[in-house]
């Protein structure tokens, strides 16, 4: 198991290139495997993430594939998914995107966006226009999620896709 109490550390540059990278697609995925696995022990199932994120089974299968290819889920057929570190810390700062932008239009617009809303602008900056919306908030994390159970996140807490 790789999520647990102990952050992992992947240099903060490598980890928010990787998210820049992401498709919106992957980047809900691997934030769906971090939700579920905070809230229940790994692995988890291909199922829980049909669940969670409302998707097809068939997408669930061929996302996990592509990346379990890429070094940031470690599939095992009929057993399940989980983060390697590397996926872990893609994860977190990807949520950690959402997070501050969502903070970002509350404090300076004065309104509040959904987690979907916040996710897709989020995911579309790059890391160093995020790091100057992130500078701009008051936030308990560091360019990072270090949140270890939902409990301890609002956005965490809420990080059930909109439906």
């Amino acid at each position: 198991m790789r999520v647990s109490d102990q952050m992992v550390e992947v240099p903060d540059t490598d980890t928010h290139a990787i998210v820049d990278d992401l498709t919106p697609a992957e980047g809900r995925y691997l934030c769906g495997v971090l939700y579920v696995t905070l809230v229940d022990t790994p692995p988890v199932s291909n199922r829980d993430l049909t669940d969670y994120l409302d998707v097809s089974g068939a997408s669930v299968t061929g996302m996990v594939e592509s990346l379990a290819e890429t070094d940031l889920l470690e599939h095992e057929r009929y057993r399940g998914v989980e983060l390697t570190d590397r996926g872990e810390a893609v994860a977190r700062a990807v949520l950690w995107r959402r997070c501050v932008t969502q903070q970002f239009f509350e404090k300076e617009f004065g309104f509040s966006l959904s987690n979907e809303q916040a996710y897709q602008i989020a995911i579309e900056f790059d890391r160093d226009q995020v790091r100057s919306v992130g500078d701009r908030v008051e936030q308990p994390c560091e360019y990072n999620c270090e949140a270890t159970d939902p409990a301890d996140c609002d956005v965490l807490e809420a990080s059930r896709p909109d439906r």
